[in-house]
């Protein structure tokens, strides 16, 4: 009598192949949640710089603080000087940005503000994953800051920055002078 079929043996080194080329797949798919979430942050840093240039289109300067100057109310929804707008939602968390959530610093000169290296005074590590640390710095003799930074955070804590390989250089900073 002949049977026409699979043995036992067989389909479970069939199974086990299987189950190993998808243990190999899961580490990738680890690594591209991550990627996304860091797109997401920095599509959020972009967002912001957007709400600060739209700022200093209409006030003529950038603000010190980011949300009692008025920065949070030009975020979409935001009416000015009545309440803050709506904010990007953190990737990490998926809850929106609060005012809470931005870690405001101040720059203590110019230098502060465009080090790039990476362990330079801007090489920040330690924040919440998906929150935005804004910061300013004033020339020597204005009254209004003329430079301003963001930085995001990934899931360690550490910034976020694009590599340029053309100059060689680690870009922290969205930047305006």
């Amino acid at each position: 009598m002949d049977k026409k079929g699979f043995t036992l043996v067989e389909l479970l080194v069939v199974i086990m192949i299987i189950g190993v080329l998808i243990s190999l797949q899961i580490p990738n798919l680890n690594i591209m949640r991550e990627r996304a979430r860091q797109t997401a942050v920095k599509s959020n840093l972009h967002y912001c710089q957007v709400v600060i240039e739209t700022y200093h289109l209409e006030q003529g300067h950038y603000a010190e603080d980011f949300y009692e100057d008025g920065y949070g109310s030009y975020f979409p929804g935001g009416v000015f000087e009545v309440k803050l707008g709506k904010f990007p939602i953190n990737p990490y968390t998926g809850k929106e940005l609060t005012p809470e959530d931005f870690e405001e610093e101040d720059y203590d000169n110019k230098e502060d503000c465009f080090d790039k290296r990476e362990d330079g005074p801007n090489d920040v590590w330690g924040y919440d994953p998906g929150t935005i640390r804004y910061g300013m710095w004033y020339p020597p003799g204005s009254q209004y800051p003329s430079n301003y930074g963001l930085i995001g955070f990934n899931i360690a804590g550490e910034s976020i920055r694009s590599y340029n390989p053309e100059h060689d250089e680690v870009i922290i900073f969205v930047l305006h002078n």
